[in-house]
């Protein structure tokens, strides 16, 4: 009697255990995999400049200011007076990057204050940690779709890079047993198992573009400009997920023409 006793606290252990991994395991999910809130738009005082103002936010590949100095100079080049404000979350996802919109500028990697300084454009590095996580295309489209209505809400212009090219299987093959292994399952649910996504995702977002009407509203600056095949320009690369200062540089040589080109144009 006593032996079936202490089995079935056993059991019944067990089951708890289970419960709480399938409870702990879903959350996990849903907290990964969901798409963020619409968040409500916010009243801003407009700050009048004469200047050329420009944000920049992302990820890893902004912050740290990594990018301000050569845009500043490159459009100084170009006779531009203008004024560089960043904000950049490194690991942060399009989700994030979204969120930080909206949080308040004592929070850690809020970005809020980029839209308080009324700049009149804010370009938008992202979507290279969705591309490595495997979160889908539509979740990256979605993310991103969001920041551009944002930023146009706010009488901002968008500039948009696409989806970088990067070392996303070098990347893959460093990161721990289980997040490499996480993302190679996760790939067969959201890109057929191919682990470089880069060119699918690029494809749906502009196919998002098109169905919300946005592809006039933006500018949509194409990364392969800088680089088209991550193997072909190692020396614009500090390691296989992030460009090196040159090719920061090149970028934002890009960037500069591409705007003075819109900006000359009537």
């Amino acid at each position: 009697m006593k032996a079936a006793t202490k089995l079935k606290k056993i059991s019944l252990i067990g089951i708890c255990f289970i419960v709480i991994f399938i409870f702990i395991f879903l959350w996990y999910l849903l907290n990964r995999f969901s798409y963020a809130e619409k968040f409500p738009f916010y009243s801003v005082k407009v700050v009048s400049d004469s200047s050329l103002t420009i944000g920049i936010i992302g990820a890893s590949w902004v912050a740290g200011a990594k990018l301000d100095s050569f845009l500043h100079h490159a459009l100084l080049q170009k006779g531009f007076k203008n004024k560089i404000i960043s904000s950049g979350h490194p690991g942060a996802t399009g989700k994030l990057i979204y969120k930080h919109l909206f949080e308040e500028n004592k929070k850690e990697h809020s970005s809020k204050f980029i839209i308080e300084n009324s700049p009149d454009y804010c370009i938008v590095i992202g979507g290279v940690n969705d591309a490595i996580s495997q979160l889908g295309g539509n979740f990256y489209s979605y993310h991103m779709i969001q920041i551009i209505k944002t930023l146009l809400h706010y009488n901002i212009k968008p500039i948009i890079i696409s989806l970088p090219e990067f070392g996303i299987k070098e990347t893959n093959d460093k990161l721990d047993y289980f997040s490499k292994n996480r993302n190679i399952i996760t790939a067969w649910f959201n890109n057929n198992g191919q682990i470089d996504n880069i060119k699918t995702y690029r494809k749906i977002f502009e196919k998002k573009l098109a169905a919300e009407h946005l592809k006039d509203s933006i500018m949509l600056i194409d990364f392969d400009n800088v680089c088209a095949d991550y193997n072909k320009c190692p020396e614009l690369y500090a390691n296989p997920a992030h460009l090196s200062g040159k090719g920061n540089e090149k970028l934002c040589h890009i960037i500069t023409n591409d705007l003075i080109r819109k900006i000359n144009t009537p």
